[in-house]
């Protein structure tokens, strides 16, 4: 069996996901051929997942590991809460309801296997055929501002299947974004020290239902993410 763990972290999952969850995780596994040791990480849930985790434990047994905490903090708290409690050599993490392909999926799993640092999915152009015209907007724009401005080898940043290595987890642990912004620091803190980021194309699959976007929690990613460039970019220590 591979030392590789697999994070999922969670915040009100709808009703139904532990069976999704569940099936799509099994294919997983049957795809890289070997039972992954995976990590559910409850982001201070308000929804009452008592029922739907025992269903998990008793489904998938001592490969399977639960881990939560009562107040939302965000999925960037949630991963590095989720390896504080672990120990594994490499980690890949994930949304949920595993939105992206099995195939996808795989292709991360064996770049993690062969190659240090991070490896990050990116998404193509098809990406944007199911997507509203604000959410394409503010990808995009995202996008053009990590071209012009970060110098990273992949302006997809956001997207949320990544794997990465021991060292990489350790930068993971001194990140200072909480929420949704933690996929970019993540990056810019491994190229700040020039560890191997490896982009592997990835896609969604067909029937993913995107969720809508908090007013409120995209102003205050927009000043994060200023924050970043200022701390990565102007003034990196």
């Amino acid at each position: 069996m591979s030392d590789i763990t697999l994070l999922v972290p969670t915040y009100n999952p709808g009703k139904g996901w532990d069976t999704l969850f569940k099936d799509r995780y099994l294919e997983f596994c049957s795809a890289v051929g070997e039972t992954v040791k995976v990590v559910l990480i409850n982001d201070g849930s308000k929804n009452e997942i008592g029922e739907e985790v025992k269903n998990l434990q008793k489904g998938l047994g001592p490969e399977f590991t639960y881990l939560s905490y009562a107040v939302n903090q965000g999925k960037g708290a949630a991963l590095k809460y989720g390896v504080m409690h672990t120990v594994s050599q490499k980690y890949i993490f994930t949304d949920i309801d595993f939105p992206y392909t099995t195939s996808s999926m795989l292709e991360v799993w064996k770049a993690a296997k062969k190659t240090t640092g991070i490896i990050t999915g990116y998404r193509q152009e098809a990406y944007y055929a199911d997507l509203s015209v604000f959410r394409t907007i503010l990808s995009k724009s995202l996008r053009w501002l990590n071209q012009a401005m970060l110098g990273l080898p992949v302006n997809d940043t956001q997207c949320g299947l990544k794997a990465f290595d021991s060292e990489v987890k350790t930068l993971l642990l001194q990140c200072e974004t909480d929420r949704f912004l933690i996929d970019l620091e993540l990056l810019l803190a491994v190229s700040h020290k020039k560890y191997t980021i490896t982009p592997v194309q990835v896609a969604l699959r067909d029937d993913i239902d995107f969720t809508s976007f908090n007013s409120s929690v995209l102003l205050k990613e927009v000043f994060n993410f200023f924050r970043l460039i200022w701390k990565y970019r102007v003034f990196p220590s």
